[in-house]
């Protein structure tokens, strides 16, 4: 998957640009300098997107922007739109304003410029069930080892030791299938689009429809983890009022991952990093192409491909640089990194982890 399709608003939430405009370093200037060379009709997006970012920044430094704030950056677009058409350059400016105006637009209307509540106290498992006014069922594993309950509706949670799970009496007649966690649990939901399966756990709220994944929501931690096997799930805040006036529908909101993804809640900043899982598996379907075990003078682009299906992840290159390399060998026991850094090391790239996709960079093969 490459940039070159990329708007103005797609840059502005891709992970990888945003690290390179925010916190440069050697690689990412490389990466993006031959990006332009080699797609300079793009050089209008990123420069529209690279002046958005920077304004955002400018304001955070001293303080999280004001509403006030917001609208003087809109109406300095506007200006700007304003005093250019007394040049030549008018036509660029113009749809170089109207770029920026867009992509304002879409930071707050994505939550960018939202400001965290970052003030918040740690929701506790016991005010999370506290403030469910009906009666509860509850499990603790007092164990040592994982123990399996099931759920009315068939659903089974896998419960590690040294923690618990509660869950209303009136479990099967109710809208929703909510469940409330303190501790780990692997879940295996049964699949029913017209009653979600809400998972609360300190300050995230995990909701799927019918997949399994597991969450880590202990209560001195400092993060929350949810890792998906099967499927896709919706993680967010339980501060994002938009998203929970919402829960009730089969639609996924918030921040979605997918099998091999996993996502870090930070309870300090209430903010969501997506990752890969540590050790990603081979997607298990009968309609996904086998994995390449050995290949000769086979494309990088048709290599990388395979991969991305096989493991259901994105990788992120440059076609025109590394798209034709050629490459010959042979796979047996390796885990998913190890191939991605001997496909690396043949063809003199590098890649590293962002927002759950796999960047490679590099100067090509051409």
């Amino acid at each position: 998957m490459g940039y070159y399709h990329y708007e103005v608003t797609d840059f502005l939430e891709d992970q990888y640009f945003k690290s390179w405009v925010l916190t440069p370093s050697q690689e990412s200037c490389e990466f993006w300098n031959n990006f332009l060379l080699t797609h300079p009709e793009k050089a209008e997006a990123v420069a529209s997107a690279k002046w958005v970012l920077l304004g955002i920044r400018s304001e955070m430094e001293e303080d999280f922007p004001t509403e006030g704030q917001v609208t003087a950056m809109l109406d300095e677009i506007h200006s700007r739109k304003e005093a250019t058409s007394r040049w030549p350059m008018r036509g660029l400016w113009l749809r170089l304003g109207a770029s920026l105006s867009a992509a304002a637009v879409v930071l707050l209307a994505i939550g960018w410029l939202r400001e965290p509540n970052r003030h918040d106290n740690h929701v506790s498992y016991e005010e999370l069930l506290s403030a469910v006014d009906a009666p509860l069922m509850e499990q603790t594993n007092t164990t040592t080892a994982p123990i399996l309950l099931t759920l009315p509706d068939s659903s089974t949670i896998l419960l590690q030791p040294k923690s618990s799970v509660s869950y209303r009496k009136d479990f099967v007649r109710n809208a929703l299938r909510e469940v409330y966690l303190s501790g780990e649990a692997f879940f295996t939901v049964t699949k029913n689009r017209r009653r979600p399966f809400i998972v609360y756990s300190n300050e995230l709220v995990t909701k799927v429809l019918g997949t399994s994944f597991i969450v880590k929501a202990f209560e001195d931690a400092r993060q929350v983890e949810v890792s998906v096997k099967t499927g896709k799930v919706s993680v967010f805040p339980r501060t994002d009022t938009e998203v929970c006036e919402g829960i009730a529908s089969p639609e996924l909101a918030g921040t979605i991952i997918t099998p091999n993804q996993k996502v870090l809640f930070s309870r300090e900043q209430v903010q969501i990093r997506k990752e890969l899982v540590d050790s990603p598996e081979i997607l298990a379907s009968a309609v996904l192409p086998a994995p390449l075990l050995k290949f000769q003078d086979m494309p990088v682009s048709a290599l990388l491909g395979n991969i991305e299906e096989t493991y259901g992840i994105d990788i992120v290159y440059d076609d025109r640089l590394f798209g034709q390399c050629l490459l010959t060998a042979s796979f047996t026991t390796e885990s998913l990194y190890e191939k991605m850094e001997l496909i690396c090391k043949g063809i003199e790239a590098s890649f590293e982890i962002v927002d759950g996709k796999m960047v490679v960079t590099g100067h090509g093969c051409n």
